[in-house]
């Protein structure tokens, strides 16, 4: 009997023989798998139950912006007989446009472009609505009408909720631009009498300040409100942009010319973080500028977007235009019977 015959005696011969379990590792597998799968639903209901309480947009807004970066075209949404205003939630599933031809009105477009809703139409007179804004602590829809000389009060849903009334009377008053600053204060561009102006409204309807009323306005058009108060407004007959701080000095302006940055007829004008934009009727497009920095007497320049015709990406006559809260910006192409879409 050789060495590797020889039987073992002794405490090794009672060893037992090793049974390595091969479904224990499979186990621990699927069960990372099912908490790995349960900890992304909830993640996900949570996301889920943000936005329907708070109507936030899920992605966070664009990280600071290259000096000479500019949005590109996306889509268009079409639909709409001579598009004027434009307004768009900050979660950018409800646009909003008022049309000027065909069966003036505002309609109602979710964020793939399908329309899905009309607003009611105050009884009475002819009306015509014209440009757009949303409170941001209610969500309302505030809707200027030419023809009335009224701003309308809607719900998201474009049910009519009520009339918007100063608490004191503006004689012949005639609201166009509307927008609002963050703490729900409206501003509104007013073309009654001989002296135009910017009007500004708390939240009880009072009249706070007036902007413009020695600055020679004609037919302003766009305001809009920067994280300082500073209200941009486009004086579209005087063909220029002017900037008025919350004491109501202009700080800062654009002129008309054929100079690079210098505007034709300005209508539309929204600041959009790093961005201000304006749509311009004659010149067909969008000038970009940046905001403001110290002790600067006109904003800097940063490109143009656009050029006339009907192709992507052109325009013929935009008027209104905003942008939501991902930094998508929307036009209304006028005489293309559009809105565009843009975005980075």
């Amino acid at each position: 009997m050789t060495a590797s015959q020889v039987p073992l005696e002794g405490p090794l011969a009672e060893t037992p023989e090793l049974v390595i379990d091969e479904e224990q590792p499979r186990r621990r597998r699927k069960a990372f798998i099912l908490l790995l799968l349960l900890g992304l639903l909830v993640g996900l209901l949570i996301l889920s139950i943000w936005y329907l309480l708070f109507r936030q947009p899920i992605i966070p807004p664009l990280p600071g912006l290259p000096e000479s970066a500019l949005p590109h075209y996306t889509s268009s949404i079409y639909g709409v007989e001579g598009p004027v205003g434009v307004a768009v939630n900050s979660s950018g599933d409800r646009v909003y446009v008022s049309q000027s031809a065909g069966q003036p009105g505002v309609l109602i477009f979710d964020a793939g472009g399908n329309r899905v809703g009309t607003f009611e139409t105050p009884s009475g007179a002819a009306h015509a609505p014209v440009y757009l804004a949303i409170d941001p602590l209610t969500q309302e829809v505030f809707v200027s009408d030419r023809m009335t000389g009224a701003i309308y009060v809607y719900n998201s849903d474009g049910k009519l909720q009520r009339q918007f009334e100063p608490t004191e009377t503006i004689p012949a008053w005639q609201p166009l631009g509307l927008a609002f600053d963050t703490a729900g204060n409206l501003f509104v561009t007013d073309l009654s009498g001989a002296t135009q102006k910017v009007e500004v409204f708390d939240r009880t309807g009072a009249l706070v300040r007036t902007l413009g009323a020695n600055s020679g306005l004609s037919f302003p058009n766009g305001v809009s409100v920067d994280p300082a108060g500073n209200a941009w407004v486009t004086d579209s007959s005087n063909g220029r942009l002017l900037v008025f701080d919350p004491a109501g000095n202009v700080i800062a302006q654009v002129g008309r010319g054929i100079g690079e940055g210098n505007l034709g007829l300005p209508r539309g004008v929204v600041v959009a973080g790093e961005r201000v934009f304006i749509a311009d009727n004659t010149a067909h497009g969008v000038f970009a500028y940046r905001p403001l920095t110290a002790d600067e007497k006109r904003p800097a320049f940063v490109g143009f977007l656009g050029g006339e015709g009907s192709a992507d990406g052109q325009f013929e006559f935009p008027n209104g235009i905003t942008v939501d809260g991902r930094g998508r910006m929307y036009v209304a192409d006028l005489a293309n019977n559009r809105v565009q879409v843009w975005s980075y």
